[in-house]
């Protein structure tokens, strides 16, 4: 069984309902499971009852084996001796769960952020997963070589790798990723921590995202990985982001040059922006785009200058039961 993780709440709700849409009408009929970030979820419930498709992560243990380790994986972290650091922070825990995905129902999964729009259907990702364990399509190695990320790493991964370069096309986002249940056990997690106790955690710096604890598990396994850029006579290799300002819209779809996105990253847009874009959208106003103009100017709300604002709002409300 195949299928698609997402980890959500009413917080994210408008790009859940977004992405939803996206994935209804781009990728045919695959199963979406949505990993609660925390009990506030009645919207997300809601929407999920109305969709033959979709359904709620109820596996309990699973989240809580995760909350603990991560937050035992924090605890190390902070209790470690760093030079030259004086101040630490680390991501929510709860943005971790995403991580239970390996204790699903699906045999293979695809896992994607949900502020997130999906263009076409994932077969091309699934089949990879018969010739690797983690596949992904993103160009994280660039900036995790520019912030010495890769430079810390190589601490502990240097009788592995020949060069830091070598060791930076391992390096993946964790806003889409595909692997196989069961890939991650409880043993591993033990290890781990095993492991950052004898000295692992001094390759992290001031500040500990849930990227970083997922890039340092998929290298301390040494996972089969593939990467959709770094394959040049891929159909599939195409700009991921909305920090990517040449991509043309077509009927809905987003192409680079005369290649279709697979997907379309909203990364480092807070929720509060795009929540507020969809609720000036729900008013639908005469003169709406003058009035948002003078808003934004008035108000600083930066909602005009949202990248693929219109593909974004277009899937948001694509259906109209969820105009209200």
């Amino acid at each position: 069984m195949e299928g698609i993780y997402t980890l959500a709440n009413d917080k994210v709700y408008d790009q859940l309902v977004a992405l939803l849409n996206s994935i209804e009408a781009n990728c045919g009929d695959v199963a979406v499971c949505v990993i609660p970030y925390n009990e506030n979820i009645d919207l997300v419930k809601q929407e999920i009852h109305q969709r033959k498709n979709v359904f709620l992560f109820e596996n309990q243990d699973s989240l809580k084996k995760w909350d603990s380790f991560v937050s035992q994986f924090y605890e190390i972290y902070y209790q470690y001796p760093h030079q030259g650091l004086t101040t630490k922070d680390t991501q929510k825990v709860p943005h971790s769960r995403k991580y239970c995905a390996f204790d699903g129902d699906f045999k293979k999964f695809v896992f994607i952020d949900c502020d997130t729009l999906l263009f076409q259907p994932l077969d091309h990702v699934f089949s990879k997963l018969d010739q690797y364990d983690f596949v992904v399509h993103d160009f994280q190695r660039i900036s995790s070589l520019r912030r010495k990320d890769v430079n810390k790493y190589y601490k502990i991964f240097q009788t592995i790798y020949d060069s830091e370069d070598a060791l930076s096309l391992r390096f993946h986002c964790s806003g889409f990723w595909a692997s196989k249940q069961g890939l991650i056990s409880k043993e591993d997690l033990d290890y781990f921590l095993q492991e950052l106790s004898n000295g692992d955690v001094k390759i992290f710096g001031h500040w500990l995202s849930e990227q970083m604890v997922l890039n340092y598990m998929t290298l301390k396994k040494n996972f089969r990985l593939y990467n959709f850029t770094l394959d040049e006579e891929s159909a599939y290799n195409t700009g991921v982001c909305i920090t990517s300002k040449h991509f043309e819209e077509k009927d809905k779809i987003l192409y680079d040059g005369s290649k279709e996105l697979t997907y379309l990253h909203y990364m480092g847009i807070k929720n509060e922006r795009l929540e507020k874009l969809c609720q000036w959208k729900k008013r639908n106003i005469p003169y709406n785009e003058l009035l948002l103009y003078l808003a934004d100017k008035l108000f600083k709300w930066q909602l005009r200058s949202v990248p693929y604002r219109d593909i974004f709002l277009y899937y948001r409300f694509l259906n109209k039961r969820q105009k209200v």
